[in-house]
């Protein structure tokens, strides 16, 4: 398979440096995740000493990289630090291993003790967020919280574990918190979908292990002062009859209700997961649903957790993808074991079609 020519932008503290990692890559792999921070490796072969000396990299230095295809669509990789500097040989090579910038600032600051009363899931984020410096992308729960302890925690790590707890994505994209809630993601419309014949390589295993009918915790009536248990089955695998409980407690009703619902979905949804090699595309982002097809019972919708776009100095973009196969149920998939629909090139369809062939 041809793998399409790609285009990469490196700013080094806002200073163009394109040219110059151009001439010594050996490979450029940006990884995105869709909850944790993501990272950046650029590999250098520096056999006349330029990185090493005059060149070298400052630690903490802000680098901002784009990828794409040249003359097609570009993927803005965002803002990331310069974290570590490894120099190998022989030959010699230099390794630059960078954090996206939001997470690796947030990870400077110092671990906090806070109690927050009274105040919605949204509140709480967006009063964090703000206190580390921060805005918030997305739509969060009004689910009021009666109480929850932040305990020696930095902000960062404790925003991370309300998304964890209640069903979000989490990261931090430049000066930004990004919270969408991975139901949403995972109905999402597919935004391109591959025949087998288009993989690069795959693998996808079909599990029962780890997965639950049920998901349980417990919270205080704060009426009759009992410590009363919330089972929720929404999200349930049908090929179990296990029950997750849940190690933490919740503070109502309501946030019950929610977090068993979390933990039961994302227990779930690696039922069928695996990984995917495909040619370089901007579309393979973590949190897109792609559609995969001729896999037999394993065809249908996955979402991407992790991409790592990986581009190397024979020119060549592959991506590999970490996915999981969203909304999975035995009936749905007998009926999505089909073949990739086929079109004839001379039948003209409308822009509505097209966007409804996956």
């Amino acid at each position: 398979m041809q793998l399409l020519r790609p285009h990469i932008k490196v700013l080094y503290n806002g200073i163009n440096i394109t040219a110059d990692v151009s001439e010594s890559l050996i490979s450029f792999t940006y990884t995105d995740n869709l909850d944790e921070a993501d990272t950046l490796d650029i590999e250098l072969e520096d056999a006349f000493q330029k990185w090493q000396n005059r060149w070298y990299p400052e630690k903490g230095a802000k680098i901002k990289a784009e990828i794409g295809i040249e003359g097609g669509l570009i993927l803005d990789c965002g803002t990331f630090e310069v974290d570590e500097i490894e120099f190998t040989g022989l030959p010699d090579n230099i390794n630059l291993r960078c954090i996206a910038a939001g997470f690796k600032e947030g990870q400077k600051r110092t671990a906090k003790s806070h109690v927050h009363e009274g105040k919605t899931l949204a509140e709480i984020v967006k009063t964090v967020a703000s206190a580390a410096g921060l805005t918030v992308q997305g739509k969060i729960s009004d689910v009021r919280i009666s109480r929850i302890v932040q305990q020696k925690e930095r902000d960062i790590r404790f925003l991370k574990r309300l998304a964890t707890e209640y069903g979000y994505s989490f990261n931090v994209r430049d000066k930004a918190v990004i919270f969408i809630r991975k139901e949403e993601l995972e109905n999402s419309k597919s935004v391109a979908g591959f025949d087998k014949s288009e993989l690069l390589g795959f693998s996808i295993k079909d599990k029962s292990s780890g997965t639950y009918k049920l998901a349980s915790v417990k919270y205080h009536n704060p009426e009759t002062g009992e410590l009363i248990s919330h089972t929720n089955s929404d999200g349930g695998a049908d090929n179990t009859d296990d029950t997750l409980e849940l190690k933490y407690t919740a503070a109502s009703k309501a946030q019950a209700i929610e977090m068993t619902k979390a933990a039961l979905r994302a227990a779930n949804n690696l039922q069928q997961s695996g990984t995917v090699s495909l040619p370089g595309s901007p579309l393979l982002c973590a949190g897109n649903v792609i559609t995969l097809w001729n896999l037999g019972l394993l065809s249908g919708d996955y979402i991407i957790h992790q991409s790592a776009h990986t581009i190397s100095n024979d020119g060549g973009w592959v991506v590999d993808i970490e996915v999981y196969k969203v909304n999975y149920k035995f009936e749905d998939a007998q009926a999505k074991a089909k073949p990739k629909p086929e079109y004839s090139d001379d039948v003209e369809l409308t822009k509505d079609e097209i966007a409804n062939l996956f």
